[in-house]
């Protein structure tokens, strides 16, 4: 700039500032845009016989201690955003993940609820009826399963003969065949007038007492568990589950014959002097997924004078 520039500037900030004592500085870099820039008053030519010219300031300019502690603020915010936007995107797929699996939870708890699944009754004897004195047996089973084969023989002379009932196979449509036949016994004139007359259901010695000892796969087999029973109406059943290994002239091993080939869910009672009994023969590879399935068969075994299907219709419709 010109000498003559310089004089023409400096008259200009002298009008700018009528007093002529002051004029404002510029704010330092790094401090925000929103403070008031400081201003620097310098003595007019009448305060000529002052040696020092004195700078008054309306805010103190910024120590260098704070514009590093802002500038390290700002990066710390610029370095953290991405991490803590990938944070939140994270939580937002877990509850996501989380609402589906509550979701499909709900779907197979009303798909079980919604009436899809009953538990139609299998029934043998009673239907001959009349004088013969044998009731009606029966159990329920899932409608979702397949039960194949029925077979039946009620003997001429119910009072001294036994008759039997059997069902060839029971499969489910996922895990295929889980149960390797079903049977249904009736002996007439049985010695005790309750199953609960033979003591402890653990106790018992099952093939024995339930007249199954020509069998020898019964007379092989090994109590598992054991419970007593009693329907609504009172009655008293004794369950069992046994486990039946191969005979040792058929394993290749010792070890082979740890492995059992047959699993009965069996139960028994006493009504009207004749003793009762239902075997259900499982099927090895599938009782892991079916046991509690099939413990719901074994549990449903009853034994009533009147047609049990017509009787629990009724009873409902009575509710």
């Amino acid at each position: 700039m010109t000498a003559v520039g310089s004089v023409v500037a400096a008259a200009g900030a002298a009008r700018a500032d009528p007093r002529g004592k002051c004029a404002r500085v510029s704010a330092p870099r790094g401090v925000r845009s929103g403070a008031r820039a400081p201003t620097a008053c310098r003595a007019s030519a009448s305060d000529a016989s002052h040696s020092r010219v004195p700078i008054e300031a309306d805010a103190s300019p910024p120590t260098r201690r704070a514009v590093v502690s802002t500038s390290l603020a700002g990066a710390a915010s610029a370095l953290l955003a991405p991490a803590l936007s990938a944070f939140a995107e994270d939580e937002d797929e877990d509850e996501d993940a989380a609402q589906a699996a509550i979701e499909a939870s709900m779907k197979d708890v009303l798909k079980q609820q919604s009436g899809e699944q009953t538990y139609p009754r299998q029934t043998a004897f009673g239907a001959y009826g009349g004088g013969s004195g044998v009731m009606q047996a029966s159990f329920e089973v899932s409608s979702l399963w397949t039960v194949i084969g029925k077979r039946e023989r009620v003997a001429s002379d119910t009072a001294s003969e036994k008759s039997t009932a059997s069902w060839d196979s029971v499969v489910d449509p996922v895990n295929g065949k889980v149960v390797q036949g079903v049977s249904l016994f009736h002996s007439p004139k049985y010695p005790t007038a309750s199953i609960a007359d033979l003591g402890k259901p653990e106790n018992v010695s099952v093939a024995k007492a339930l007249g199954l000892e020509s069998d020898d796969t019964y007379r092989r087999a090994d109590m598992l568990g054991s419970a007593k029973r009693v329907a609504k109406d009172g009655q008293v059943y004794y369950d069992w589950e046994m486990v039946a290994s191969p005979p040792p002239k058929e394993c290749p091993s010792a070890v082979g014959c740890l492995y059992p080939d047959h699993i009965y869910l069996m139960s028994a009672t006493v009504r009207g002097g004749d003793l009762y009994v239902l075997s259900v023969d499982a099927f090895p590879e599938n009782w892991r997924q079916a046991g509690n399935s099939l413990r719901r068969l074994r549990g449903s075994f009853e034994v009533r004078p009147e047609d049990i299907a017509r009787a629990e219709a009724s009873e409902a419709e009575a509710a």
